[in-house]
């Protein structure tokens, strides 16, 4: 780090030594206040002390004054124990955009297209009640450049992929009487590229065209290699938050219905109802809960960006307004939204909570210290056990 010449050393501290941040959408001016070491090379914990993403600013080294001045005070013997303090002062700005080059897009695509399904062994009959191979694939917000960016999320879907197949097998060969499969887009399947938070102009790999092509990629495999296992295959989407299109000042302006996750669904239904034979389509149009009878079980699917207050207060509600207008309450609720796994009973239905595909979120876990495992949520849904799930992993 390179400091100006204004560099100042003496033996009075300078005024207003409180530390401060003026923040713009482009960058701004921080103070750092009294510190009794001098920073070096790293501004990372300065940064987020200030509630800043370190991947996203960085502070410009031209830029950075510091203040130095001498603090004493007497010790029992007499003497006067003399230190350093040290004040900065710094301009810092967002990074520059890290859009991946065209021959790294084709690379991932052609990687998502040469996948092939390992060979399995043909399932045995069985006598357990019928049951739904559930894959739940969650906020893998294709395009952020978190926790490796979009090459190792195209590797995580995949090998989680083949783990799925695997899984699917397993269960058969235990004996589970698998009647059909449901892939479910549970929402955020693409970054998006502004709106949804400050930094993310500055920091998604692909554009929106590019998110949508490369999604379009994934799930046509996931579809095509589940669908060549089952009889039956059900699709099911739900709405998410970073779907809104046409957002102005973080607020979608159009309808909820004018969707990237629901438009996803529908150029999958139209690319591939008419080429794969045993799909069964569950596409909403604005509805934020999407529900569908799997082996006999009423299942709510829901991204969950619209929980508001109390969790169980907003399930109950939901699944009164469902009975309602449906005949019929949900058995068991799965959102997604927040990025970790967490299953809680509470009797009348269980609700899961799916993890995320996503690499994470760096700041997250540097301001919080915590963070969650990615990976698929696979599950059987069926009366074959009496909380109506059973076989959970996330893969």
């Amino acid at each position: 780090m390179s400091l100006r010449d204004e560099l100042e050393e003496q033996s009075q501290p300078p005024e207003n030594q409180r530390a401060w941040a003026e923040i713009t959408p482009d960058g701004g001016e921080i103070s750092t206040g009294v510190l009794p070491t001098p920073i070096t090379t790293d501004w990372t914990s300065v940064l987020v002390g200030f509630g800043l993403d370190p991947a996203v600013f960085e502070v410009v080294d031209d830029t950075v004054r510091m203040s130095k001045w001498q603090t004493s005070k007497r010790l029992e013997n007499g003497d006067r124990d003399i230190a350093w303090l040290y004040s900065y002062r710094a301009r810092f700005r967002r990074r520059t955009s890290r859009v991946l080059p065209d021959q790294d897009i084709e690379a991932l695509r052609k990687r998502v297209a040469g996948w092939k399904q390992p060979k399995r062994a043909v399932p045995k009959p069985s006598e357990e009640p019928p049951s739904t191979f559930v894959v739940n694939w969650a906020d893998l917000q294709l395009g952020k450049s978190a926790g490796g960016g979009v090459e190792a999320t195209v590797e995580r879907v995949l090998e989680s992929l083949e783990k799925t197949v695997q899984q699917l097998h397993d269960l058969r060969r235990k004996g589970r009487n698998i009647e059909s499969a449901a892939l479910v887009n549970m929402g955020d399947p693409f970054e998006g590229c502004d709106g949804n938070y400050a930094s993310q102009l500055f920091t998604v790999e692909l554009t929106q065209r590019e998110q949508l092509l490369l999604g379009a990629d994934l799930f046509s495999k996931g579809i095509t290699t589940l669908a060549s296992m089952v009889d039956v295959m059900e699709i099911i989407g739900t709405l998410c938050n970073h779907g809104e299109w046409m957002r102005r000042n973080g607020k979608s302006v159009t309808s909820d219905s004018d969707n990237a996750g629901g438009f996803l669904m529908d150029m999958l239904f139209r690319i591939l109802d008419h080429q794969v034979p045993n799909l069964e389509w569950t596409i909403p149009h604005d509805q934020m809960v999407t529900t569908k009878v799997l082996s006999d079980v009423k299942v709510a699917f829901a991204h969950g960006h619209k929980i508001t207050g109390k969790e169980n207060d907003w399930l109950n509600a939901q699944s009164i307004m469902i009975l309602r207008e449906e005949g019929r309450e949900p058995d068991l609720w799965i959102t997604a939204h927040k990025h970790h796994l967490q299953v809680t009973d509470h009797g009348a239905y269980t609700r899961i909570q799916c993890p995320s595909m996503d690499g994470g979120s760096k700041w997250f876990a540097d301001s919080k210290g915590i963070w969650s495992t990615p990976g698929t949520l696979t599950l059987l849904v069926g009366r074959h056990d009496k909380r109506n799930w059973s076989d959970l992993e996330v893969l």
